[in-house]
């Protein structure tokens, strides 16, 4: 039993991965007043966990946000949600909360922490690590033996070579050159 945190753009990707996934959605969470369901699902303003089985997936796009939102919650039970459509090497480490959207490609010996979102036709080359709280854009690539720290956004279309160091809560909005 899941309840999605969030009920705009990102919550519906998150309610389509978890539907592909045969995950019973019960609602979703969110502040607003102004959204009374998203796909037919609820939304309330705010939640008090009931039971063991339950589980929370944060679909806030904004990392600091997201940030805030675990520690505000911290008993909630997080669950990933990893897109059957994406190749994920049996040989990764994917943390809690984590999205993993329809065709990335995540290669052996990658390591991706709590609550990021790796977003469609992303490619994570290997011996790769990504930290906590980081977004990976749609179409990008990330070369072996980068590392991404926490908080770090990664915006759509780049290309990160291979040996990289990504410091925590950077904004990369341009590719980076070959050195």
């Amino acid at each position: 039993m899941l309840y999605i945190y969030g009920a705009t753009a990102h919550a519906k990707v998150a309610v389509e991965t978890a539907e592909e996934l045969h995950i019973r959605i019960l609602g979703l969470i969110d502040k607003s007043l102004l959204i009374a369901s998203v796909f037919d699902y609820p939304v309330k303003l705010r939640h008090e966990v009931n039971n063991d089985d339950e589980q929370f997936f944060i679909a806030v796009h904004d990392s600091g946000l997201r940030q805030r939102i675990v520690l505000e919650n911290h008993s909630w039970a997080y669950c990933s949600l990893l897109h059957p459509k994406a190749n994920i090497s049996k040989r990764a480490e994917v943390g809690k909360g984590t999205i993993i959207l329809p065709g990335a490609s995540i290669a052996p010996d990658v390591q991706i922490g709590n609550h990021c979102i790796i977003s469609s036709n992303a490619v994570i080359g290997s011996n790769t690590i990504i930290e906590d709280f980081v977004n990976i854009g749609a179409n990008s690539t990330i070369g072996s033996n980068v590392l991404i720290g926490r908080g770090s956004e990664i915006n759509a279309n780049i290309h990160i070579p291979a040996e990289e160091t990504i410091a925590k809560d950077s904004y990369i909005e341009t590719t980076i050159p070959v050195q």
